[in-house]
C-alpha cells in the first residue's frame, strides 16, 4: 500500500511538472529559480518538526527539490522500564533525522491587497528517516551504583508519504506559508521494535497510524 502510495504521488507530480514546464520561458532573467525556506510544524502526537529545504522552479507553479531535518516528540507519559532497570529520560522520546525529496505546488496570486499577494499551495513529499534507533538502559545495581547498556535496531517503519496544504502569502520574493499536515510517518515505528531483558517495547509504545498538524514555512526567491 506504501509503495502504491509513493508511485501514485511521484507519478501525478513528474505529470504536472512536465505541463507546467512546458509553458515556462526559462531564458525569462526575471523569473526566480531557486527558493530556500524552513518549515516548523507540530503533530497531533505531542512532536515537533523542522527543516530547511531548497527548490528548483520549473515555472511559477511548480518547483522540484527537498529538504533535510529532524523531529522529536516533546511529550510522552511512556517510560519502558522493569524490575531496577529503566530507558533514560533523555531517551524516551522517540526522535530522528531526515531526507525529504518533495515537489512544491502553487496557485497564482487569488488575491491582491497592495503588495502583498495570497494564493494557495501544496508540497507532497516522502520523509526517508534514518533506519536505526538506540537508547540507553539505565540498571540499579545496588543502592548506590547505576550501570547503562545501549539496545538498538534497524527493524521498523522509517519511510513516510506526507502532504502540507495551505495558504501563501508574499511581499516580493519572501513568502510566509501556513496550513494543514498529514502524514503516515509511524513516531513509534522503530521503538517498537526495540527490547531488553526479553522485554519487548511493544508493551509500553502503541501503534501509531497516520498523524497531523500544522505548519508554518518562511522561503525566499532568488
Amino acid at each position: 500500500m506504501r509503495r502504491l502510495l509513493l508511485i501514485s504521488i511521484l507519478t501525478i507530480c513528474v505529470s504536472v511538472s512536465a505541463v507546467a514546464g512546458s509553458g515556462f520561458n526559462h531564458g525569462d532573467e526575471k523569473a526566480s529559480r531557486f527558493r530556500i525556506g524552513m518549515n516548523l510544524q507540530f503533530t497531533s502526537h505531542s512532536s515537533w518538526q523542522i527543516d530547511f529545504g531548497c527548490h528548483y522552479m520549473l515555472s511559477p507553479y511548480v518547483g522540484l527539490g527537498g529538504s533535510v531535518g529532524g523531529w522529536r516528540q516533546f511529550r510522552s507519559p511512556i517510560s519502558p522500564e522493569g524490575p531496577n532497570w529503566w530507558v533514560l529520560r533523555s531517551d524516551r522520546h522517540p526522535s530522528n533525522v531526515f531526507l525529504r525529496p518533495s515537489v512544491l505546488l502553487m496557485t497564482g496570486e487569488l488575491i491582491r491587497i497592495g503588495k502583498v499577494g495570497f494564493g494557495l499551495t501544496a508540497c507532497p513529499g516522502v520523509q526517508l528517516n534514518v533506519p536505526h534507533q538506540r537508547v540507553t538502559i539505565e540498571i540499579a545495581n545496588n543502592w548506590d551504583y547505576t550501570d547503562n547498556v545501549k539496545v538498538s535496531t534497524t527493524k521498523g517503519e522509517w519511510i513516510a508519504v506526507d502532504c502540507r496544504a495551505g495558504l501563501y502569502m508574499h511581499a516580493g520574493p519572501v513568502y510566509l506559508q501556513a496550513g494543514y499536515v498529514a502524514s503516515s510517518l509511524n513516531i513509534y515505528g522503530m521503538y517498537r521494535n526495540l527490547e531488553y531483558n526479553h522485554v519487548s517495547f511493544k508493551e509500553f509504545y502503541p501503534h501509531s497510524s497516520w498523524l497531523q498538524g500544522g505548519y508554518v514555512t518562511v522561503s525566499y526567491n532568488f
